[in-house]
């Protein structure tokens, strides 16, 4: 028996539930179809938001057959043959996770883009300017399919449930809540659905029916793919802007998806980067944190990790350190590479006087507040400032102002 999903996965492109920029009277889609010119596509989106199915959709409305190659499962040879066997017919080759597919088999689909002997829709769930062969992409037109919002998730499976006429009774504000358990994933929305209409067909469905079919909220940006990195990011910006909020939700999300070490490495890196010498102790506190969590593991771990996380979103912030160590790093790399000033060389050795090594150097706990004005840097780079303060924090603040009091003595002094 055939599942719901592929009872009800739309046959033209009107039945499609969400993408109405793609879709609208303006929308390229629609124009495609308005004008029955067909173009090489590439369909890029999180999982179950339609992508083969509006793929299809557009082969139907075009009115061109079509075939389909899963680079996850199936083998060259399968292309090869289809490629073979429509050479002369109106086809559309449908690719899906072409993100899977290896190269050797994404250099023989350039062949035919190449000579264009038939038209390729693609689908792909990771960024196509990671993960596609640049010539392979410059060949197509990208078409980013946006998360099916709550509200036309719920209006499409209503429409599904009255035309389809299933034996479900469910009021709009239970069918709400179940398109905010899917996530955006219309598939996992029409699973749930499927269950509901054969188990619960005699009764009406109310919340705790729900949670019986959904342990929890289907978890997006779970360990690769753009959501996940694209949460890091959120969570590293929430913090970065000291929005606590939203620092407590895009870590909520990650704690949900389970990727606990990637989630501890990116709050210590934030640590160093957007807190550094605002307070100096954070970055510390945070690798404690992590420490803690791993010997005490979830659930009561997630208050280790929380904590960290509210005092980093409400702490001052200062990438001052951050800013230096690029600068001086890219000096470096740029080229930037002289001597070391003979005053600083080694000593360590008996002849290093003989080569002048170490001779003037002046000892700095020799002199008042451990400091004395010399030279350091190359000669070339006498005047380079890598480090610049920002006192807006109140320990950077105190250190500039140390800093600041001991050198102005000194150079008052000369």
């Amino acid at each position: 028996m055939d599942s719901l999903s592929y009872i009800l996965r739309p046959k033209t492109t009107t039945d499609i539930i969400g993408q109405t920029h793609l879709l609208n009277k303006n929308g390229i889609i629609t124009k495609m179809i308005a004008k029955k010119f067909p173009v090489n596509l590439i369909f890029y989106g999180p999982p179950g938001i339609g992508k083969t199915t509006t793929a299809i959709a557009l082969a139907n409305d075009l009115q061109f057959a079509y075939a389909q190659f899963n680079a996850a499962r199936d083998k060259k040879e399968k292309l090869e043959k289809i490629v073979a066997q429509n050479k002369e017919t109106r086809v559309i080759l449908i690719v899906d996770e072409i993100h899977r597919m290896n190269r050797n088999i994404q250099d023989f689909l350039l062949e035919f883009l190449e000579t264009k002997e038939m038209i390729v829709f693609i689908t792909t769930t990771e960024n196509p300017y990671f993960v596609i062969n640049p010539a392979i992409r410059s060949r197509c037109t990208i078409l980013q399919l946006k998360e099916i919002s709550n509200e036309e998730m719920a209006a499409g499976l209503s429409k599904i449930i009255t035309t389809e006429k299933l034996p479900i009774k469910i009021e709009p504000d239970i069918l709400a809540k179940m398109c905010a358990f899917s996530s955006g994933d219309l598939r996992v929305a029409i699973n749930a659905l499927e269950l509901l209409v054969n188990l619960y067909a005699d009764q009406t469905i109310d919340e705790t029916i729900l949670k019986n079919i959904y342990d929890t909220a289907y978890a997006k940006g779970t360990g690769v793919g753009d959501e996940h990195y694209d949460l890091l990011s959120a969570l590293q910006k929430s913090i970065r802007g000291s929005d606590v909020n939203a620092s407590l939700y895009y870590w909520a999300r990650l704690v949900q998806n389970g990727d606990f070490e990637t989630l501890m490495r990116r709050m210590t890196v934030i640590a160093y980067e957007d807190i550094g010498l605002a307070n100096p102790a954070i970055p510390v506190r945070v690798f404690q944190a992590c420490q803690a969590f791993r010997q005490i593991g979830m659930p009561e771990g997630r208050i280790i990790l929380g904590l960290a996380i509210v005092e980093m979103a409400l702490s001052e912030k200062s990438n001052s350190a951050y800013l230096a160590t690029d600068q001086a790093l890219n000096d470096v790399q740029t080229g930037k590479i002289y001597s070391i000033p003979k005053h600083l060389k080694d000593t360590h050795y008996q002849s290093a006087a003989k080569l002048g090594s170490g001779i003037g150097y002046l000892y700095p706990h020799d002199f008042e507040n451990d400091w004395v004005a010399q030279t350091y840097l190359p000669k070339e780079l006498k005047n380079q400032n890598f480090f610049t303060f920002k006192p807006h924090s109140a320990y950077e603040k105190k250190l500039m102002q140390l800093y600041l009091k001991f050198t102005e003595q000194q150079e008052g002094g000369k």
